[in-house]
């Protein structure tokens, strides 16, 4: 994941539905076209994420896991 992003939704140690709730808080924070990083360590995440970014109409660009903790990179539309 070498992609750059513009600001992080830290949501590690944190179970469903907290994840998307965090990223959900941050993603309104950023302009449309920035790109929000989501760490989260709850293995939910894997279908939560990516769906919670397709329903709002945001562009899932990456996802990754790494030593159990789970990345994506999500451009807010």
């Amino acid at each position: 994941m070498d992609q750059q992003f513009d600001a992080t939704a830290d949501a590690k140690g944190q179970k469903c539905p907290m994840p998307v709730l965090l990223a959900s808080r941050q993603l309104k924070t950023l302009r449309p076209g920035q790109v929000l990083l989501v760490e989260a360590t709850d293995g939910g995440s894997k279908s939560d994420i990516p769906s919670w970014a397709k329903d709002t109409g945001n562009e899932l660009l990456d996802s990754s896991v790494e030593d159990g903790i789970y990345r994506y990179l999500i451009r807010k539309s």
